[in-house]
């Protein structure tokens, strides 16, 4: 049984008496990384690379925290990158994948997508005469049918993006199945698995993307991109005269008094489970199975009370996903209604988020995006009440 009790008790913001429903848009810090981190401002930390003490101690800090990464979503550590924010990553990566596109080659983007993942394919598209298409999303379920990428993706196809969940619907797309439509034609998947965390495991092989990104403070973590590829893919991206490896895409100094913060987000992951045992691996997987299962349980408590709340309108109805989701409420724009709760002692998450294609494909752009809210691995079934009644009494003015 998943101790909820005992994880609450890893979280130092937890004693405020705020209700956070923020989700991954704002995951808490646990006090396993606040410690991490300051740790590390006391040692005075320097950029790896010198043979100083402080140098060569940021070395190892940073050789950790790829293994650490390597077992959370199951990919070599050679084949890690760390920035300074995901946007910086994959904007470097965008310009590298690019590089050999021609006029009238095609990319697959999807309206799920956050826009990280979209507006530098976009910029790169535009600049080589690539065609773009979309993956649309189903308004009414959220989800984004995967029979609809049997004809988006064709000889033509150099790149296919896709999120593994999407945390305003909840979706959580067939990724395996469009990893393998676009491998069949030699295209690039890059997908964005910021949302995921912490409700389920990662597995790059078993979802068979190319390149998995993803930013650390959605599990809280500190705020450090991280991007994982597959096994080859950094050789088959070599260019003459071109840095090799990692060093191609890690632009700029890595801030270093985060690295060993990320470190101990990944072992606190892996940690959820007091009963799981194996590698960090191992645990990873068994801690987030079981935190998942746990923040279902709780997810569908909320929703289906949510469903019958007059003038409150619950996004995507697919049975299969995560524990978050957005809504809206009558008569009252997601700023309104985020503060509201706010005085009811419930935090949560407001506006478009980084999916400004979905917020337009659902015409929710118009309201200013949507409220959102997620069940974490330390909510409470009594703070879901508390959430529910503070929104039917909003709803009712």
């Amino acid at each position: 049984m998943f101790d909820v009790a005992r994880v609450r008790g890893l979280y130092p913001t937890l004693g405020s008496g705020i209700v956070h429903l923020e989700g991954s848009y704002s995951a808490l810090l646990p006090e396993t990384v606040v410690r991490a981190i300051i740790t590390t401002l006391r040692s005075s930390p320097a950029q790896p690379g010198s043979r100083s003490a402080r140098s060569q101690r940021s070395a190892a800090a940073v050789r950790d925290a790829r293994r650490a990464v390597a077992d959370l979503v199951n990919t070599p550590a050679d084949d890690v990158m760390l920035g300074a924010n995901v946007s910086t990553l994959l904007g470097r990566f965008v310009d590298v994948a690019s590089e050999d596109w021609q006029l009238g080659d095609e990319i697959v983007l999807s309206r799920l997508d956050h826009d990280a993942n979209v507006r530098p394919w976009l910029r790169a598209a535009k600049a080589s005469g690539a065609i773009v298409q979309w993956a649309e999303v189903d308004v009414e379920t959220g989800e984004l049918p995967d029979w609809q990428y049997e004809k988006l993706i064709n000889r033509r196809t150099r790149l296919v993006t896709i999120p593994l969940a999407n945390p305003a619907t909840g979706t959580v797309p067939a990724t395996g199945h469009i990893s393998e439509m676009a491998h069949d034609v030699g295209a690039l998947v890059v997908a964005d698995a910021g949302a995921a965390l912490p409700h389920m495991p990662i597995d790059m092989v078993e979802l068979g993307v190319d390149v998995l990104s993803i930013s650390a403070t959605t599990f809280g973590g500190p705020t450090l991109g991280i991007m994982g590829a597959r096994p080859g893919l950094m050789s088959e991206l070599e260019r003459p005269g071109a840095p090799k490896g990692r060093q191609r895409f890690e632009i700029g100094s890595l801030p270093v008094e985060l690295i060993d913060g990320l470190t101990a987000a990944i072992d606190h992951l892996a940690g959820l489970d007091e009963w799981a045992a194996g590698s960090r691996r191992e645990r990873l997987v068994s801690s987030l199975t079981a935190a998942g299962e746990y923040q279902t349980k709780l997810f569908d408590v909320a929703r289906t009370r949510l469903e019958r709340l007059r003038g409150v309108t619950l996004l995507g109805s697919s049975e299969t996903r995560l524990p978050v989701a957005g809504f809206t409420v009558a008569g009252r724009n997601p700023t309104q209604v985020g503060e509201m709760l706010y005085d009811y002692g419930v935090s949560v998450w407001t506006g478009d988020n980084g999916l400004s294609e979905l917020m337009r494909a659902i015409g929710a752009d118009e309201l200013g995006g949507t409220v959102h809210f997620g069940v974490m691995p330390h909510t409470t079934g009594d703070e879901i009440d508390q959430f529910i009644d503070a929104l039917s009494m909003i709803a009712r003015r």
